[in-house]
């Protein structure tokens, strides 16, 4: 151990705590394995957007979800693995965090725009039509 004072590990949470979990942080973390070759959206992201939380991502690269992250001002992320680039990103994050007012709206935004039953209806009917 590293005698860390400023970092909490959980055993598994009762998904009904989750909530109130998330009310007491400032970024959600999303570390995904290098070695995936495919895209990946895994739900801890959506439940970090719906509950405002903008994330630090360390994802396989080519993944849809880095685009989506940057474009949509979800955070920062991470493709290449390295603790220097994450420090730095996290970095990046705090001070975004810090003197913006809007960015946990821009997050539940996103997840309205993006991953709300609303959106999907309306991706659905486009197929449909389409």
């Amino acid at each position: 151990m590293r005698d860390l004072d400023n970092v909490v590990f959980h055993d598994e949470i009762d998904p009904a705590e989750i909530l109130g979990l998330y009310s007491q942080c400032h970024v959600g973390i999303v570390a995904l394995d290098l070695r995936h070759k495919t895209h990946n959206i895994p739900g801890k992201f959506l439940s970090y957007m719906q509950a405002g939380l903008p994330v630090l991502a360390s994802i396989n690269p080519g993944n849809d979800l880095a685009a989506l992250i940057q474009r949509e001002g979800g955070g920062r992320v991470c493709t290449d693995h390295s603790a220097q680039t994450l420090q730095h990103l996290a970095v990046e994050l705090a001070d975004e965090i810090a003197s913006e007012k809007d960015v946990s709206a821009r997050c539940r935004a996103l997840s309205a725009k993006l991953f709300s039953p609303g959106a999907a209806v309306k991706q659905i009917a486009a197929a449909l039509v389409g």
